[in-house]
């Protein structure tokens, strides 16, 4: 499913469009990725800012805080996969998430 058809598909109220860039800038920040449904929780998204670099660093929003979604542009893997990067304005001082996974290693002493 591409993004903009996710995003279309939530309920009217989690994200307005606005015909006017001046309804959301000054009051929200840009982030840019491939978005992803949320595994387990209806009211957020995924989003992964650099899908073919770093393909682990991912971000979580609610889904209410995005005031605005931009559909950008769509990258092809190696694999022959579809990536659509969108741009999602994020309200200011909601609270996100960036999870980003690492390895434990042993100290030695």
């Amino acid at each position: 499913m591409s993004a903009t058809r996710y995003l279309e598909s939530l309920p009217a109220h989690d994200i307005v469009r606005y015909a006017s860039s001046e309804a959301y800038q000054g009051k929200s920040t840009p982030f840019e990725g491939a978005p992803r449904k949320h595994p387990y929780d209806s009211h957020r998204i995924l989003l992964v800012p650099s899908p073919l670099e770093n393909p682990h660093l991912m971000l979580e929003f609610l889904i209410s805080d995005v005031m605005h979604a931009e559909e950008l542009r769509s990258i092809v893997t190696e694999q022959g996969d579809n990536l659509q990067i969108v741009r999602l304005w994020i309200r200011h001082e909601s609270v996100g998430l960036r999870m980003e996974p690492f390895r434990v290693k042993r100290v030695s002493h």
